[in-house]
């Protein structure tokens, strides 16, 4: 009998941005750019990442709260300022602690990053700010692409919003939080 063997599935890709948002006033307009831009109050989420060590790209194990699934999250994108193209996959975890164990033993744990995110929906786009445990207020935007979208059409999705937000260059961010706590 034949064995039958199955391609792996297609990295999600989206164009990312993430900048720092300043004062505890900024982050607080910058919500309420985000309500009246997506006509809604948002979602508050509280997440916890545990990263591990990985090969390339980043891994980490994301916990959930409210009470919620977790997720094992590992992405690859360029440590660049501005709009830059993320390749990931994600799969929902059930058993998290175990999982954590696991990964820790096997790999080793690098660190954490614990934050309270608030996560509008504009279209395709996940807009979070974020407040960041040791680090402080970030934004970032996540423009999720369709497969037969191009990278530049994301980018003119992200160039837009950072116009919306008032997000300046200097205020861009080329790696994740992660690097900045343990820097």
């Amino acid at each position: 009998m034949a064995s039958q063997t199955t391609a792996p599935p297609a990295d999600e890709r989206n164009i990312e941005i993430k900048a720092r948002v300043g004062s505890d006033e900024e982050f607080t307009k910058r919500v309420e750019i985000a309500k009246t831009l997506t006509k809604s109050n948002g979602e508050v989420i509280v997440q916890r990442d545990v990263f591990f060590n990985s090969q390339s790209g980043r891994l980490k194990l994301r916990y959930l709260e409210p009470p919620a699934r977790s997720q094992l999250v590992y992405y690859d994108r360029p440590d660049v300022a501005g709009p830059k193209l993320s390749k990931f996959n994600k799969i929902e975890v059930d058993e998290p602690e175990v999982l954590e164990k696991i990964l820790t033993q096997s790999n080793g744990a690098k660190g954490i990053v614990a934050k309270t995110r608030y996560l509008f929906m504009y279209e395709r786009t996940r807009v979070h700010l974020d407040k960041v445990e040791q680090l402080g207020n970030f934004m970032e935007f996540e423009v999720c692409l369709l497969p037969e979208q191009t990278i530049e059409e994301g980018q003119a999705v992200a160039d837009k919003l950072m116009k919306e937000f008032g997000i300046q260059e200097a205020d861009l961010m080329t790696g994740a939080y992660f690097d900045e706590i343990k820097s």
